[in-house]
């Protein structure tokens, strides 16, 4: 009976260990698109043109949070 008690122990604490660890591995993976180090994009790339703008808005480059995080991208603003 203390083998079985010993043995079904170790098996919960593998498994919870394993399971922190799968989670930790997940948690510090970046967001798709975040920049990570590198100076920030002032202005757009060269050749690049600001797409269509709603009628009443114009378009900015500007560096800030979107869906993807933090990064330099075109952003409609109002008139």
């Amino acid at each position: 009976m203390t083998r079985f008690f010993l043995m079904t122990a170790s098996l919960m604490i593998i498994a919870g260990v394993s399971t922190v660890a799968a989670s930790a591995t997940n948690i510090a993976q970046p967001a798709p698109g975040t920049v990570l180090y590198g100076p920030v994009a002032a202005t757009p790339p060269a050749g690049t043109v600001a797409p269509l703008a709603p009628a009443g808005y114009h378009n900015e480059w500007v560096y800030s949070y979107d869906h993807h995080g933090y990064r330099a991208h075109w952003e409609a603003v109002r008139n």
